[in-house]
């Protein structure tokens, strides 16, 4: 990439933010159950739904123009997933879960 990056390229964290927000409220909000007010997460519906949104943006990519491509940044996308899973699990530990977290298979 040339050393002049255009503005739209150059990664924005306060973007990223506003869209996982975005994501996160939606995905609550799809969950919600309008008698118990509860939002159960399906946890691997969720995960697919995601893969699946994601799927969309990489295969419009420039980017993503072959295979091979495609499994470089998979595989990139795999290297940040597991850090960001890491200082979750972390701040979760430390801090406690920002939301109720009920699982089901603990309820038998």
């Amino acid at each position: 990439m040339s050393s002049s990056k255009r503005l739209i390229d150059i990664f924005d964290p306060l973007y990223r933010d506003k869209v996982r927000d975005a994501v996160w409220d939606a995905i609550v909000a799809a969950s919600r159950d309008p008698t118990t007010g509860l939002a159960p997460l399906r946890n691997y519906e969720i995960y697919d739904a995601l893969l699946q949104v994601q799927a969309m943006i990489i295969a419009s990519s420039k980017q993503a123009s072959s295979p091979t491509k495609t499994r470089e940044i998979v595989n990139e996308l795999a290297k940040r997933l597991r850090t960001h899973v890491a200082t979750l699990k972390e701040a979760y530990e430390r801090d406690g879960v920002p939301f109720e977290v009920l699982h089901t298979d603990d309820l038998n």
